[in-house]
């Protein structure tokens, strides 16, 4: 821990007060965050250590973990050292699962950090303190800004220390959101005079006299700084002691603080300037023996030397271990040598660093950084440093394959499978431009065809990808010359899958004709089910729902072969959908319960997401408004640059809006409808589809038909039905169109909506809609009534509401006043017990108009208290209560840790805890009243 420290912390009594008041929540069961920023030597360190001292008298277990910034790479590299690392470590490693390959390991250890924080804590209150995170990995970031979120109600301190972030980092970002979320900020300015005098008489043992603090102020306030020119000054006698004051003999600048490092060194003997230069390369801390190893001498000689370095206060003992007494220190050493001679030490130390036990990803930045062209063994390394990292961290991984490829020649056997690997890794990591651009220029020229189809064929399966980006590499593929059958009929039938998935139907039908022969003719099992999985997906789109299904199922009973696992998970979750169309939702949320409890059981994050996000829309479908946004709320990036990938992700922003829009949730309106503008302006065909359509839905909302007409203008070709669709979705683009004097648009909507219905005369809602569509347009009451019938029977509460409304309000415009009174109160009922207060305002407003001015008894809940707590939330808090963690408690409910996450943050705001301390007395008190 870099750092200078005194007896007493001078000058930081406003810190301190903010650190207790921190520290002193914990009392309460309620987690806390605090974020210390200074500049380098300015007391981010030793305030860290102050906070540490006194958690100890709460009582509290503390851990300490310093980011490096030779391990930019190491995944969760401080974090792990703060709760696994010292003489009582907060957590045992033996709990911790082992270590986990792909894409779903940091989702999966984040989730097993969460629930061992959750039992520490249990026990006593944790303070995790993190220093330097301006040097953090990317896991270490995305721990911090999910764990603190999590687990704000039990008792963990986060203390997290580093220098002033870049605006826009992936820092600053974190802090950004963790101050948003109540984090307390501590920014550290200059000492003030009073406390320059006061350490200045601590480092003295001696008052200062007033020439002495006048020199003091030339450290400008910097704790570091200060402690250097004073100490300086004592070791060359420029200040004498006498009764009791430190008097200043000359007003010069001590020669430590003067001279440069350069020039410190060298009044240093020889040994010790080499020791010090070469042990900068090792990084923050290191051995004798790794000393050793770097200078080729055995280990005894460099006893002398040492001393030296440590009287001079360079190197500080570190518990079995040496290291810099501050960062400023070895950076300046670095800086005191030649550029060329650094790049040689830090390369013959990363050599040191493996001989003594490192992996490749733990000196993967430095080598990159100080191997030269040629170095064949360096590239190698590079390449297994980016094997392990590039599920968790695609970009970091992309960028040391390309230093790999740097260091070899374009002719060298490696350079082929490193050029592939980091096509893929680019795409991987979100930059499809760099990707593109990237294998236009490399692939081709070292990569056989057969090779730079497998290429594409890896990016046309990757789901992390848009759908378009996947098309197009296939398209590419398709476009090599020497392309054998079998690979010819992989990527026909995986293009034809993802062109229907990227919302570009009539393509996906003509190359699912060109796709037919070439597949069977193959005999590729995998590219024949493919093939079947968009035959079903056109039929969907087609609105032949029961063929869909039909087909679909065919697809999973003839299976995908080995690799396709996750295509596998995928036609599980539009199973689902294609149930749900066909109002079969007791099988669906069976299939979905399943699929997320199996997602759980298999650690499979992408699936337990897909899964996760299908229940949310399907929740809101069913009218069960307050679950649906406590899954949903919070899966999607609304104020980052990250793309909505996928239509499944697109429908879910769309449910999630709706539920706003329902609810009169400004705050969630706002941030869905940044992310319909985002998926409006960049995403395929189906993702602009659903951004136009929460658009427009939500300028309806706010009374601007339209705004709305110009939302699905924006988007080129025809929004309803969407892809995945909602089959109800048909009545409110005619109430649209009529609204904006779009007749045209409102006769072809009908028109598609009884097509539709033809095709589906099984379907009880299809035909509702239909109806209903059809009696907006006409302005007919009885297709409105017959609409209304159909829908009750249906598992759609919300549609039937809304039928309710629009057949009330109809009945009301040919002066049925009591049947229209009486229909507005159905649907004041139902929207009352859905929880959607926006339309039962509404219904309210219209009842009033027509002088009913009645008071409706619904099951309405309230807004606060144990009453106003959803069956799903009671259910989440009474096993909360009982000691469980969210991890526990969402295997016991078939959820995921997020859901249950949601739940209990919905009900603290209820009940007005802030703790599981609180939250358990809540409940018992209920308990014994019940």
């Amino acid at each position: 821990m870099a750092g200078t420290t005194t007896t007493v912390l001078h000058g930081r009594e406003p810190e301190l007060t903010v650190l207790r008041e921190a520290l002193g929540s914990l009392r309460s069961g309620a987690g806390v965050v605090v974020v210390i920023e200074g500049s380098p030597g300015i007391g981010k360190s030793r305030l860290l250590a102050e906070a540490m001292r006194l958690a100890g008298g709460l009582p509290a277990r503390v851990g300490l973990g310093e980011a490096d910034p030779s391990e930019a790479v190491v995944e969760l590299a401080p974090l792990l050292r703060a709760l696994f690392d010292g003489t009582a470590p907060l957590l045992g490693r033996s709990a911790l699962p082992g270590a986990r390959g792909g894409p779903e390991q940091r989702y999966w250890l984040l989730q097993d950090l969460e629930s061992l924080l959750e039992g520490a804590a249990a026990v006593m209150p944790l303070v995790v303190c993190l220093d330097d995170l301006q040097w953090a990995d990317s896991g270490t970031l995305a721990a911090l800004r999910a764990l603190p979120a999590r687990l704000e109600s039990v008792p963990i301190a986060w203390i997290l220390a580093a220098r002033p972030v870049q605006p826009g980092s992936g820092l600053d970002d974190v802090v950004d959101q963790l101050v948003s979320q109540g984090a307390r900020r501590i920014t550290l300015e200059p000492l003030a005079p009073a406390a320059v005098a006061g350490l200045a008489s601590d480092v003295m043992r001696a008052n200062p006299d007033q020439g002495l603090l006048d020199l003091a102020a030339e450290a400008a306030g910097n704790p570091f700084f200060l402690v250097e020119l004073l100490r300086g000054l004592r070791e060359e006698r420029l200040v004498r002691i006498e009764d009791g004051v430190a008097r200043l003999l000359e007003a010069r600048l001590p020669k430590r603080v003067a001279i440069g490092m350069r020039h410190r060194l060298a009044r240093l003997s020889e040994s010790a300037r080499q020791l010090a230069v070469a042990a900068a390369s090792l990084g923050r801390s290191f051995t004798v023996g790794e000393l050793a190893s770097m200078l080729g001498a055995p280990a005894a000689s460099l006893l002398t030397p040492l001393e030296q370095l440590l009287e001079a206060g360079v190197f500080a003992e570190r518990a079995d271990r040496l290291g810099f007494r501050h960062d400023i220190i070895r950076e300046a050493l670095r800086d005191s040598t030649t550029v060329s001679a650094r790049r040689a030490l830090d390369r013959q130390a990363v050599d040191v660093l493996l001989a003594a036990g490192a992996i490749p990803v733990e000196v993967a930045t430095q080598l990159a950084t100080s191997a030269e062209p040629g170095d064949e063994v360096a590239a190698g390394l590079l390449k297994d440093a980016a094997d392990a990292i590039g599920s968790r961290d695609p970009a970091a991984a992309a960028e040391l394959s390309c230093h790999a490829l740097d260091l070899i020649p374009a002719g060298h056997p490696a350079a082929g499978p490193l050029v592939a690997t980091t096509t893929v890794l680019l795409h991987a990591a979100g930059k499809a431009g760099d990707a593109q651009a990237f294998a236009r220029k490399r692939l081709r020229d070292v990569v056989p065809a057969a090779e730079e189809a497998a290429v594409f064929l890896s990016l046309a399966s990757m789901f992390a990808l848009s759908a378009d980006v996947r098309a197009e590499a296939g398209q590419q593929a398709l476009a090599l010359r020497d392309l054998s059958g079998e690979d010819r009929a992989k990527h026909q039938a995986r293009l034809a899958y993802n062109l229907v998935q990227a919302g570009r139907p009539v393509a996906a039908a003509e190359q699912l004709q060109r796709a037919r022969e070439t597949v069977e003719r193959a005999g590729d099992l995998a590219a024949r089910s493919i093939l079947r999985l968009a035959e079903g997906a056109l039929r969907y789109v087609e609105g032949h729902f029961e063929d869909a299904l039909a087909t679909h199922e065919q697809a999973m009973r003839e299976g995908f072969g080995p690799g396709e696992e996750t295509r596998e998970w995928v036609a599980r979750q539009w199973r689902s959908e294609l149930l749900g169309v066909l109002d079969r939702f007791d099988e669906s949320t069976e299939l979905i319960s399943m699929g997320i409890a199996a997602a759980n059981r298999e650690r499979q994050a992408f699936a337990l997401d897909f899964f996760e996000t299908w229940r949310g829309r399907q929740l809101f479908q069913l009218g069960c408004l307050a679950d649906a946004a406590a899954v949903l709320e919070g899966r999607f990036d609304a104020t980052g640059d990250v793309p909505v990938v996928g239509a499944l992700y697109a429908a879910g922003v769309v449910a999630l809006g709706r539920v706003a829009i329902h609810t009169a949730d400004q705050r969630q309106r706002r941030e869905t409808t940044a992310l319909a503008r985002r998926m409006l302006a960049d995403g395929t065909p189906a993702n602009r589809a659903h951004g136009g359509w929460l658009l427009a839905l939500g300028a309806m909302a706010d009374g601007k038909p339209e705004d709305a007409r110009a939302a699905l203008d924006a988007v080129s070709g025809r929004i309803v039905p969407l892809y995945p669709m909602d089959v109800t979705d048909d009545p409110q683009l005619v109430r649209i169109a009529l609204a904006a004097g779009d007749s045209r648009l409102a006769a072809d909507t009908v028109a598609a909506a009884e097509e539709r219905a033809r095709r589906n005369p099984g379907i009880g809602s299809v035909r509702a809609a239909a109806a209903q569509s059809r009696g907006l347009l006409d302005a007919d009451v009885a297709l409105l009534a017959e609409a209304c019938v159909l829908f009750e029977a249906s598992p759609r509460p919300m549609a039937f509401a809304s039928a309710l409304e629009d057949l009330g309000a109809a009945q009301l415009r040919t002066g049925a006043l009591p049947e229209g009174v009486d229909t507005l109160g159905r649907a004041l009922v139902q929207y009352s017990e859905a929880g959607a207060t926006w339309d039962a305002g509404r219904v309210r407003g219209r009842l009033r108009a027509n002088g009913v001015r009645r008071r409706l008894v619904t099951s309405t809940r309230p807004d606060a208290g144990w009453a106003a707590l959803t069956a799903s939330e009671l259910a989440v808090v009474r096993l909360i209560a009982q000691g469980l963690t969210n991890r526990e408690t969402a295997e016991r409910l078939f959820v995921s840790p997020h859901t249950v996450n949601s739940h209990l943050r919905h009900a603290f705001t209820k009940l007005g805890v802030n703790s599981r301390l609180e939250l358990a007395r809540v409940v018992a008190a209920h308990t014994v009243g019940d």
